[in-house]
C-alpha cells in the first residue's frame, strides 16, 4: 500500500474526515442506507448523500430469500471494472451483500453512466488484490481503519465485470 492518494478538496477532505469519526460512523451505517437508494434512482445513480464520493445502488440476489436486495455502497473504478469492498465497516463477519454475491454473481448496478448488469468475483490474486484495494483507498481512506478493526479476517475486495 502506498500513502499515495490523488487530490481532494476541501469538501471531499472534510467529508472524508466526518466518515471516519464515530458521528460519520454512525450517519454512514443508520441514515445514509435509507437516503441513498432514494437518491440514487432519483438522479440515475449520479448523486448520493456524499457527492462526489463515488456510490452505487447494488442490487444482488438473496443467498437464501431468492429476492433482491438493494444497497448503497461505495466503489472505486479499475478501467471498465467497478471495485467494491466487503469490509462491513471493520465488524467481525462479512456482510450479508457479500454472502449474496458469492451465491448469485449477477448484480445490477445504478451509477450513472456505470449502470448495467456486472458479474461479481473476489480478487484472489494478491498483487491484484492490493492494486485494487489501494484503488479503493484512494477513493476512501476509511477503508484502513476499517482493515485494522478486522484484523482478525481479510477484508474481501470484489471485482464487478460487465456482464
Amino acid at each position: 500500500m502506498t500513502g499515495d492518494r490523488r487530490p481532494m478538496n476541501l469538501y471531499e477532505r472534510s467529508l472524508e474526515r466526518f466518515g471516519r469519526s464515530s458521528a460519520g460512523l454512525r450517519f454512514v451505517t443508520r441514515v445514509a442506507p435509507r437516503i441513498d437508494p432514494p437518491l440514487l434512482r432519483l438522479s440515475g445513480g449520479r448523486v448520493s448523500s456524499v457527492y462526489p464520493i463515488p456510490v452505487m445502488l447494488l442490487t444482488t440476489i438473496g443467498a437464501k430469500t431468492g429476492q433482491p436486495r438493494q444497497l448503497p455502497l461505495l466503489y472505486a473504478t479499475d478501467g471498465d471494472s467497478l471495485i467494491v469492498i466487503a469490509s462491513n465497516y471493520g465488524r467481525p463477519g462479512h456482510p450479508a451483500w457479500y454472502r449474496n454475491l458469492v451465491a448469485n454473481p449477477t448484480v445490477e448496478v445504478l451509477a450513472g453512466k456505470r449502470s448495467g448488469t456486472y458479474t461479481a468475483a473476489e480478487i484472489a490474486d494478491p498483487a491484484e488484490r492490493a492494486k485494487a484495494w489501494d484503488k479503493a483507498v484512494d477513493v476512501y481512506a476509511g477503508y484502513r481503519d476499517y482493515e485494522i478493526k478486522a484484523s482478525h479476517r481479510t477484508i474481501p475486495v470484489i471485482r464487478l465485470v460487465r456482464a
